[in-house]
């Protein structure tokens, strides 16, 4: 009787047991993939400030156009 209630509970538990499992690996996984987001936004940002700063001035000269 206590070795059927015992195979009973581990055959309950190892299923809530890969559930967990399964759910922390996706937590994890959208850990890493919100950070990689992240980074490669920062990496956007970065670029985006780099080209602007290589680009030609543009002088807003007071009274230029202007009769």
């Amino acid at each position: 009787l206590v070795a059927l209630a015992l195979s009973q509970y581990a055959e309950r538990a190892s299923k809530d047991l890969s559930f967990v499992a399964a759910r922390a690996g996706k937590s994890l996984q959208g850990v890493v993939d919100a950070t990689t987001a992240y980074l490669n936004g920062d990496e956007q940002m970065a670029l985006e400030a780099q080209r602007n700063t290589l680009k030609a001035p543009k002088p807003d000269m007071p009274g230029t156009g202007k009769a």
